[in-house]
């Protein structure tokens, strides 16, 4: 991952959840906090007078952070657009880091130095971390531009004033009049075979006079599939969160809308959200993870949750000490290959990258070669393949459908997975009954290279095979179980 040496690159955060920013579009969530001159301000209360909202949030050591704030910019933001100006906008800069006390603020400890100094706008501590937490704070500094509609949008460091009033004059603010709109879709993207999704959409009152009814409806392929009669009191604003009917199961990918219908509704802009509903790809439930890491192994992280976002899987890779930001290390340049079985149902993988670029090919010397994730299961079907910069998240989901359990396979059903394999490969054989098993991997001269035998149960079991040990190219594999002889080839890859 490419490494700048620029006093405004961010400093990433040591956080265990340290990947991702409150996607943009994001319903930003309320706060109320005290300044260093007793001021309290709560967001929401600031955003319905229609004044969007800049959170800058640092941490009293990071260098960056006191580097940015020296430029001056958002105070030039704070005297010109801010209340002592035209009263465009708010900016608050937040002191995010929970292991910092509020009195570091004005030096001392940890603390760069005395930041009331350099700062004369609003400035706080979070002392709670809770709008560190929030707002899924991953690295410092991090500024977001929120609107008065309650979107949130990470701007990062823009270079001047006018940079950042292009950036607030673009929010969506309240007409005249009766508007209701369809703020957000927080449901289930991902629907697993024979399952159904309940929809839930959040409303919003985007018009001056308080809404108290409108009608919701899902629409498929242009179609009505159901409405929901909504009622209640929203002032300008605000929202309301509604769960809708049950989507029907579907077994492709499917654009779902979801309308607001209002009599004397003033702008129909903003009535309608569309999203798309995934079915994912089906797997064998044997995985294969094959990472390729960059110089900077540290960065790099994956997960597989299951349905109900549980991890079930994991992989992380040592940093190393060549340079200051842990480049190079014995995990690093490296293929790392991770083997497991699944149990029938919906997963998705999650590859992570700390400082959000993916593995972009870098060393502290100069440029490297890119890293990738390639994820397949064990009949060669591919999940997932990325390198370079994919940034700080990706994801790919899928469905175990078969490969588990006696009952869903043939007797004596194999497979070889990953194949062609370069490091690491293994042979999994669900059995109808206890049998012996004789497994042989012979080369093209006829020579057997590796011999296992075994009495194996009922069921699923598995055997590594010794690939690293052995040269490239093509290998036979004989698999012996009771008096039956199965032959499967194995192409071997350095």
């Amino acid at each position: 991952m490419k490494k700048f040496l620029l006093t405004l690159a961010a400093v990433a955060m040591s956080l265990g959840t340290a990947f991702a920013q409150l996607p943009a579009g994001s319903t930003a969530p309320d706060f109320t906090i005290t300044d260093t001159d007793g001021n309290t301000h709560n967001l929401y209360d600031i955003l319905d007078e229609g004044t969007p909202v800049i959170l800058d949030l640092f941490a009293v050591w990071c260098g960056p952070c006191w580097s940015y704030a020296e430029t001056g910019v958002l105070e030039e933001v704070n005297s010109v657009y801010g209340p002592e100006g035209s009263n465009e906008v708010f900016v608050i800069t937040v002191e995010s880091d929970p292991d910092t006390p509020a009195s570091q603020l004005y030096g001392g400890g940890s603390s760069i130095g005395d930041w009331t100094s350099i700062i004369d706008f609003p400035l706080a501590d979070d002392a709670g971390a809770s709008i560190a937490n929030d707002y899924d704070l991953a690295y410092y500094p991090t500024i977001y531009m929120i609107c008065p509609d309650r979107k949130v949008t990470e701007v990062g460091q823009l270079s001047s004033a006018a940079a950042y009033y292009d950036a607030f004059s673009n929010c969506s603010v309240a007409v005249e009049g009766v508007n209701a709109g369809v703020a957000t879709y927080d449901s289930d993207v991902i629907a697993c075979s024979g399952s159904k999704i309940e929809p839930v959409v959040s409303i919003q009152n985007l018009g001056t006079e308080t809404l108290t009814a409108c009608t919701i409806n899902t629409l498929i392929d242009g179609q009505i599939v159901s409405s929901f009669d909504w009622t209640g009191s929203l002032n300008t604003y605000a929202t309301s969160s509604v769960t809708l009917a049950e989507l029907p199961a579907f077994d492709s990918n499917t654009e779902v809308t979801f309308t607001t219908v209002l009599t004397g509704d003033v702008n129909a802009g903003d009535d309608a959200i569309t999203v798309e509903i995934s079915t994912p790809v089906s797997s064998h439930a044997s995985i294969n993870i094959e990472v390729s890491t960059d110089f900077y192994p540290g960065e790099t992280s994956w997960e597989i949750r299951d349905v109900n976002g549980s991890v079930v899987m994991s992989g992380s890779y040592e940093p190393g000490t060549e340079d200051q930001w842990n480049g190079g290390g014995p995990d690093a340049d490296m293929t790392h290959n991770h083997v497991e079985s699944l149990a029938i149902g919906c997963y998705t993988f999650v590859g992570m990258d700390a400082f959000g670029d993916g593995q972009t090919g870098y060393s502290g010397s100069g440029a490297g070669t890119d890293g990738s994730i390639v994820v397949t299961d064990a009949d060669g079907t591919e999940l997932l393949n990325v390198s370079g910069n994919w940034g700080e998240l990706i994801e790919a989901a899928f469905e175990v459908t078969y490969g588990v359990g006696i009952e869903e396979v043939l007797a004596n059903k194999l497979s070889i997975f990953p194949n062609p394999a370069s490091n690491n490969a293994a042979i999994e054989l669900n059995l109808v009954e206890s049998n012996e098993v004789v497994i042989e991997v012979v080369n093209t001269l006829g020579q057997k290279v590796f011999t296992y035998a075994s009495t194996m149960s009922a069921g699923l079991n598995k055997v590594e095979l010794p690939v690293a040990t052995l040269n490239a190219g093509l290998f036979y594999v004989n698999i012996k179980v009771g008096n039956e002889l199965i032959t499967e080839k194995l192409n071997i890859l350095k």
